[in-house]
């Protein structure tokens, strides 16, 4: 495919360009259901723990809400700096697949040449019992591609200030299409000062400590029919990603500068779901022949990701803009930078 799975959904989210196009990926459909389900989730997971946490974060710079109708418009970026086991992963437990590497690339690791051989033995009343056997070449990551070796995902937020010391925090893009691609983002926060609940300890000057609560979600479709090197029709990829995230966040806000922290815990469940018709080829190992078998919606693939987290933070408050970066400790380390503009 000229444009891959994996492209789509990492252009989706990256402030980066790049033209490397993905071979082989849609070749991993030959292996058998099982292996088909390890293989695209083993290759994709490091991509999509990323995003989800990147969905979790960039939500506040500070634990103090807004009056009533103040608001601030956010830009933020999360840089994720990626571990070197999440470059790889494991041929173990592959039964339809081997391979002469006990490891092959992720989605975030290097290029390989590595040749893949798929055995399968089929006992079904449609065809004789048989192996029928197919190569190919594994897909390659992107990590020539990343900036110093880290990934970049955006957000862009509103905040609105409401009664009762609560702020809504909105984040959109409406379903837009770019090179045979519709992708849609939409998250809701809610964040909420504590301290007024805690009588003399919220006339505390310059501390507060606020609760945040938030979801997040990411749909992308995209048609590869016409880039697709296996046969077939309305081949689709859809890829649904959720983030549920609630955070603690405390801060010490002075005029000129604000430092914050939060503890938090963070989930994602994400969706992919291969559709349309597939043409899969591969040859019989008693006689050479080639035979065809035809798939239809071949794979669903489900990823659960969860983890705590801690953050700590700076703000620099300049006339009509405020400047912020804060690091964050969790299953990917990232550190966040970004300005906000607003009315308190």
């Amino acid at each position: 495919m000229k444009k891959k799975l994996v492209l789509f959904i990492y252009l989706s989210f990256s402030v980066s360009s790049f033209s490397q196009n993905f071979e082989n990926l849609e070749y991993l459909l030959l292996a058998s259901q099982e292996d088909q389900s390890l293989l695209f989730k083993e290759y994709l997971n490091p991509l999509v723990t990323s995003v989800n946490f990147g969905m979790g974060s960039g939500w506040a710079n500070t634990a103090k809400t807004h009056k009533v109708l103040g608001f601030d418009i956010t830009i933020s970026l999360n840089t994720f700096f990626i571990p070197s086991d999440a470059k790889k992963f494991s041929t173990t437990g592959l039964t339809s697949v081997t391979s002469s590497s006990d490891y092959l690339p992720t989605v975030l690791g290097g290029n390989t040449n590595e040749t893949l051989s798929v055995s399968i033995n089929d006992d079904s009343t449609v065809f004789p019992p048989n192996e029928f056997s197919a190569t190919f070449t594994a897909p390659s990551g992107i990590k020539n591609d990343l900036f110093l070796d880290m990934l970049i995902t955006p957000n862009i937020q509103v905040g609105l200030g409401l009664p009762f010391k609560t702020d809504l925090i909105v984040r959109y893009i409406p379903t837009t299409s770019s090179k045979n691609t519709n992708i849609g983002l939409m998250g809701v926060g809610i964040k909420h000062d504590v301290l007024q609940h805690f009588g003399p300890i919220d006339k505390i000057p310059l501390i507060d400590l606020s609760l945040l609560i938030a979801h997040s979600n990411y749909s992308i479709d995209y048609e590869f029919q016409k880039t697709s090197n296996l046969p077939g029709v309305g081949q689709t990829a859809i890829m649904e990603m959720n983030n549920y995230t609630a955070k603690v966040i405390s801060s010490i806000d002075l005029k000129l500068i604000t430092f914050y922290t939060s503890i938090g815990y963070s989930k994602g469940v994400s969706n992919l779901s291969v559709l349309g018709s597939y043409d899969l080829s591969y040859n019989v190992a008693e006689n050479s022949e080639v035979v065809v078998f035809n798939v239809v919606d071949p794979l669903a693939v489900e990823w659960e990701k969860e983890s705590l987290s801690g953050n700590a933070g700076i703000s620099f408050n300049l006339p009509g803009i405020k400047l912020f970066a804060n690091y964050t400790f969790q299953e990917y380390n990232s550190l966040t930078i970004g300005a906000s503009i607003g009315i308190r």
